[in-house]
């Protein structure tokens, strides 16, 4: 009876723990997790408790070395104030332009602001005395360039040297009291950083415990758990794959715990990933959308500031013409370059615009850069004259480069229009040019003292300019910061030195391009019989000042008759009854678009070979290139450019 009371004993031993085991398998994984991660966690969250109290320790550590920075920064203005307040006194009693007491105002308001700030923040004690002690010399300091300040003699008075020798001394006594605070607010300074430094040690060495115990318990867990849920694990990773592929998951729950949960919600997030597809198809959609707004905005925008500028700029040119010379020409020739530089704004605007937006796309070709130098030489030499600037080009024969040539001369003639502006009167721009391995170099150079290293980032930032407040030369700030951009556009790049006044460019070499033979050249080019017969042009425009610019510059010529209407439909009645030798077109009429009429006039069997000209102030690349392949002559932006429009005039009445 002993012997088999023994397995019976040892059941009912065994069955308590095969039931424990039972309740195990069967809890959640929630509690199961607690139970195998509870230890390291209460580890790792006593380490974490340290940290979090050490890292409070070190962020007033910190607070307390950004105060006495500040400190440090709040005396050193004192001091710099102090300086300039006494040297802008000074100026005016030698100059007597009061222009420099501003400076002196300014010190007068901003340094006892400074001081009450500094008496508020200084914590030592020894610094609070001092400055208690330095407070009554600033404002005697201050009250003492008060009275030279109201000096309004010419004739230095031995009571005003005398004076100005009194402030002059007690300056200097006070610079010693502000350098000696100074100095010790930087041994603060440097106390603090040290006691910052050790105390970041600290939690460097905090926060490794807190990682080795998470790291120590998380592989416990992940032990413990591999051995029951890995075949569950490998069917959900199977089912993501699926759901990274956009493919619809049917994934029915197994059980109750969390496995069986997250299938659920990996079922839904297959259902909103399809949602979120139409969404982001949608956005697109939107964003498509945006961008033609966008591209109206920008041709509308460019409607509307260059329209009242044709007016300006097209009476201008006229008038200049007309005007001898005389006061009143060199008025007339202000307006007109305050209109042109108003324009090159305009243009520089629209034009980052549309580089940064992408829609700017260039055609490269292979171009001769000596050509291309000696023609911006020329278009820039009559600038450089005014200020008695030679203009030198030392260019090696026979360098090709791919670019754009329209868009790598702006960007030459922009860097020696630069040269020109900011170097020194009376010296030389030198431009070289030479092959550097598959690189062709174009270097510009003047005798200036160049930017200093430190503002270079600021060089290429869009209305950066610097110095502008110390110089009177006009500017938008946006000239570099196109060059930079239409470089890289042609795979380029744009440089500069430090503390030199040189600017290059880097282009990708290019091999020669063929030419076509000249007698080939010769022989296609006969000269034009010019028909002396008096012509009748047609222009299609609303606005009255565009009209009686077109109107003035046609007068001038004897040849000519000019017949105005204002809308599509009075354009068709006049065409119905006259057959006009050239047809002038805007495209924002009242009553339509002018590519309307320009369809239906090439759609005309009367007048599809009537040159049609259009006169528009929207500048957009796609609008130029869409109206040129519906087969129109020319196409002129506004402000309109006077001389080349009466020689496109010629050429399409010949």
């Amino acid at each position: 009876m002993q012997e088999t009371s023994k397995p019976s004993r040892f059941n009912h031993y065994l069955h308590p723990l095969q039931s424990i085991a039972s309740f195990w398998r069967d809890l959640p994984l929630a509690i199961k997790g607690i139970g195998l991660i509870a230890l390291p966690l209460a580890v790792l969250l006593f380490a974490l408790s340290s940290l979090y109290m050490r890292e409070q320790e070190a962020t007033q550590l910190e607070n307390k070395l950004r105060l006495a920075l500040e400190n440090q920064r709040d005396i050193q203005t004192v001091h710099s104030q102090l300086l300039e307040a006494s040297t802008g006194v000074r100026d005016y009693l030698l100059t007597g332009d009061k222009h420099f007491l501003k400076i002196f105002f300014q010190a007068e308001q901003l340094l006892p602001q400074l001081l009450t700030q500094l008496k508020q923040q200084l914590e030592n004690e020894t610094q609070k005395q001092r400055l208690a002690a330095i407070y009554p010399l600033v404002m005697q300091n201050l009250h003492d360039l008060q009275m030279l300040s109201k000096n309004e003699s010419d004739v230095a008075s031995q009571d005003l040297i005398a004076q100005f020798k009194s402030q002059v001394n007690s300056l200097d006594t006070l610079r010693k009291e502000i350098e000696s605070l100074n100095a010790e607010e930087a041994v603060l300074v440097a106390r603090d950083q040290q006691e910052v430094f050790a105390q970041r040690q600290r939690n460097i060495t905090m926060t490794l415990i807190a990682a080795i115990a998470g790291i120590l318990g998380s592989l416990m867990g992940v032990w413990v758990f591999s051995s029951t849920i890995v075949k569950r694990v490998r069917l959900l990773r199977d089912s993501a794959a699926h759901l990274a592929k956009a493919e619809a998951l049917e994934l029915p729950s197994s059980s109750r715990d969390e496995l069986g949960q997250l299938s659920n919600e990996l079922d839904q997030a297959s259902q909103l990933l399809a949602k979120n597809i139409n969404d982001a198809l949608q956005a697109r959609h939107e964003a498509e959308e945006a961008s033609a707004t966008k591209s109206m905005f920008l041709s509308r925008t460019s409607h509307e500031l260059r329209t009242p500028l044709n007016a300006i700029l097209g009476f201008a040119q006229l008038l200049e013409e007309d005007l001898s010379p005389g006061k009143q020409r060199d008025s007339v020739a202000l307006i007109k370059g305050a209109g042109q530089h108003l324009l090159k704004l305009i243009n520089e605007v629209l034009e980052i615009a549309r580089i940064e937006s992408g829609e700017m796309s260039l055609a490269l070709e292979p171009i001769n850069v000596r050509q291309l130098l000696e023609e911006a030489q020329h278009y820039i030499s009559p600038i450089g004259q005014i200020r008695d600037i030679q203009i030198q080009c030392d260019c090696q024969t026979d360098i090709w480069a791919m670019a754009n040539r329209q868009k790598l001369l702006q960007v030459v003639l922009n860097l020696i229009s630069n040269a020109l502006k900011y170097g020194p009167d009376s010296a030389t721009v030198m431009i070289r040019a030479y092959q550097q391995g598959n690189q062709v170099m174009i270097e510009v150079e003047d005798q200036g003292k160049g930017i200093a290293s430190h503002l270079k980032e600021r060089v290429f930032t869009p209305f950066d300019r610097l110095g502008a407040e110390q110089t009177k030369i006009e500017g938008s700030g946006l000239g570099l910061a196109v060059s930079k951009q239409l470089m890289e556009a042609m795979h380029g790049s744009i440089h500069m030195a430090d503390n030199k006044g040189l600017f290059w460019l880097k282009i990708p070499f290019a091999e020669p391009k063929q030419t076509r033979n000249p007698a080939e050249l010769t022989s296609t080019q006969q000269p034009k019989q010019i028909n002396t017969d008096k012509k009748t042009i047609l222009y299609v425009e609303d606005n009255a000042s565009n009209r009686a610019l077109v109107q003035a510059i046609i007068q001038r010529q004897t040849n000519l008759k000019l017949d105005c209407t204002t809308t599509i439909h009075e354009a068709k009645t006049y065409l119905t009854q006259v057959c006009p030798a050239l047809i002038l077109v805007d495209l924002h009429l009242p009553d339509g678009s002018g590519e309307t009429l320009v369809q239906s006039i090439k759609s005309s069997e009367q007048h599809c070979n009537t040159p049609i000209m259009i006169l528009s102030a929207d500048a957009l690349p796609e609008t130029i290139a869409r109206l040129s392949s519906m087969g129109i002559a020319h196409y002129l932006t506004k402000p309109l450019d006077v001389a080349m429009f009466n020689k496109l005039l010629k050429e399409l009445l010949t």
